[in-house]
This record gives C-alpha cells, sequence and structure tokens, in this order.
C-alpha cells in the first residue's frame, strides 16, 4: 500500500551542511559580482559627467542642474505671462475704446448745454438770433457727425 520513504545512503547531516554553505558561498560570490559591475558602471558615469563639465566651476556645474530643473517651472511661468500680457493688451484697447466714446459723449453733451443755453438767452433777452443760428449749427454738425458714423 503506502511505502515508506527509504533514506539515501551516503548522504550524512555534515554532507548536508557544507552542501548549504557551498550554496550561500556561491550566492554570494554572485551578489559580490554584480555589486562590482554596479559599481563599474557608476564610476564610468561619474567620469563620463566629469568630462562634460571638465574645464567649468563647480559652481556652474551646480547652477546647470539647479536651472535644468527648473526650467519646466519657468516655460510655465513664461506661458501664463504671456497670456496675462494679451489679456492686458485686451483690456487696454477696450478701455481706450471707452475713452473715446465718453470723450464723445462729453462733447455731445457740451453741444446741448450750448444749444440749451441759447434758447434760453433768447427768450431772456428776446431775440438775439445770431447766437441762436451758432447754436443751431453746432448742433446740426455734431448730430450730423453722429449719423456719419454709425
Amino acid at each position: 500500500m503506502t511505502e515508506a520513504l527509504q533514506p539515501i545512503e551516503g548522504i550524512t547531516p555534515g554532507a548536508l551542511w557544507v552542501t548549504a554553505g557551498v550554496l550561500l558561498g556561491l550566492a554570494g560570490v554572485a551578489i559580490i559580482i554584480f555589486k562590482i559591475i554596479e559599481f563599474s558602471w557608476k564610476v564610468k558615469d561619474r567620469k563620463m559627467s566629469n568630462k562634460q563639465h571638465e574645464g567649468k566651476d563647480m559652481t556652474d556645474v551646480i547652477a546647470d542642474k539647479v536651472l535644468e530643473k527648473l526650467e519646466p517651472r519657468f516655460k510655465d511661468i513664461e506661458n501664463k505671462l504671456d497670456k496675462d500680457k494679451n489679456r492686458l493688451d485686451n483690456h487696454e484697447s477696450a478701455i481706450k475704446t471707452l475713452n473715446s466714446s465718453i470723450d464723445s459723449i462729453k462733447d455731445g453733451m457740451q453741444v446741448t448745454a450750448d444749444a440749451l443755453s441759447a434758447i434760453l438767452d433768447h427768450e431772456l433777452h428776446n431775440g438775439s438770433t445770431d447766437q441762436m443760428q451758432r447754436a443751431r449749427d453746432e448742433l446740426q454738425k455734431y448730430t450730423n457727425g453722429l449719423i456719419k458714423k454709425v
């Protein structure tokens, strides 16, 4: 039915310990070789980096590395500044347009006030037709100018 496991002849606990020690030793040697290769790559990279920075002052090297890390942030800030400048330029243009409209309204109010003043003077002083004629001409000139702009 069930066969009992038979011990392997010639294997002793001492032989098992030696085998385990050899395997651990081989694993240690493999790790040491890997670390040596990794170290040599780092040394090679450092030499390449030193060749690139040869003749430069250490502060220049550090500044280059800092600028390299900050460059994406600078580009982002530049983009935001460009957008803001465009918006401000548009606002400036709109303000100029509004100011010219306000100046036009002021001119119209002045012409209207002059015409009203001429009417009042005419009524008060009975008959200054020259003043009424000038006020009417100015008012007509202003309103004709507005109609031509539209």
